[in-house]
């Protein structure tokens, strides 16, 4: 059975990118581009990781990122953003997200960032 991931991105290029090049490396994807879409797809034991993008239009993918470790507290969450900082990513480590990847990231990192948690 593939792993199964969530990967939340308001960058449409981006998640389309992103999730094929994980789908052509043996990852079940499924895409969303706001939380609230993520939030419709998500189910507790139905992912092992989310992928979420941090700086999105309405909740932004920390306030994603709770919900989900509440509804589901055994997923693993990767943080993206292209807005780095300091407190960004001690926040995002704080509030519970398994690791922090900043953008633009190689593929090949990205992968092995994910297969160290799956």
């Amino acid at each position: 059975m593939k792993p199964k991931l969530l990967l939340v991105d308001d960058d449409q290029l981006l998640r389309e990118v992103i999730g094929d090049f994980l789908s052509s490396h043996g990852y079940e994807v499924d895409l969303a581009d706001n939380a609230d879409s993520a939030l419709e797809k998500f189910e507790p034991g139905k992912y092992q990781l989310a992928l979420i993008d941090y700086m999105m239009p309405g909740m932004n993918g920390l306030e994603l990122m709770k919900i989900l470790l509440k509804q589901d507290p055994k997923i693993f969450c990767l943080i993206m953003t292209g807005y780095p900082t300091v407190d960004s990513a001690f926040q995002s480590v704080v509030d519970g997200a398994s690791d922090y990847i900043v953008k633009p990231f190689q593929l090949k990192e990205l992968l092995n960032t994910i297969g160290s948690y799956i």
